[in-house]
C-alpha cells in the first residue's frame, strides 16, 4: 500500500468515510484519482460499510432501494459481510434476489 499511487489509494471501506466520498469526494480526497492514473474512487463493501455505500453500490449495478428496502438488505447484507471479506457486485445481486421483498423491488 503506497500513500498516493498504490492500488487502495482511492479505496474507501469504512462506512462513515464512504458515506463522506459519496456526498463530497473531495472530503476525504485531497487529490484527483484521474491525476495519478486511476480511473474512479471505489467503495469497497465489508461488514464496516453502512447503509450508504450499500444503496450506492446497489444504485449503480441498477437497483434504486427506498429507505425501507434498504434497511431489509441491509440487514442481509451485513450477515453476508460477516462471512466474506469483501462484497462484490455479484454478491449484492445474490442478496437482493434472495430476500423476500426482490419482487417488490423490482417491480418500482
Amino acid at each position: 500500500n503506497k500513500a498516493i499511487v498504490g492500488a487502495n489509494a482511492f479505496a474507501h471501506s469504512s462506512g462513515i468515510h464512504q458515506d463522506g466520498v459519496i456526498k463530497h469526494r473531495e472530503t476525504y480526497e485531497i487529490i484527483d484519482p484521474k491525476d495519478v492514473g486511476v480511473t474512479e474512487s471505489a467503495i469497497v463493501l465489508t461488514a464496516r460499510s453502512g447503509r450508504a455505500a450499500l444503496a450506492y453500490r446497489a444504485k449503480h449495478i441498477g437497483y434504486e432501494l427506498t429507505k425501507l428496502q434498504l434497511d431489509v438488505i441491509y440487514s442481509n447484507f451485513l450477515k453476508f459481510a460477516d462471512r466474506k471479506k469483501e462484497i462484490d457486485n455479484n454478491d449484492i445481486h445474490e442478496i437482493i434476489e434472495t430476500s423476500h421483498i426482490y419482487k417488490e423491488i423490482i417491480s418500482a
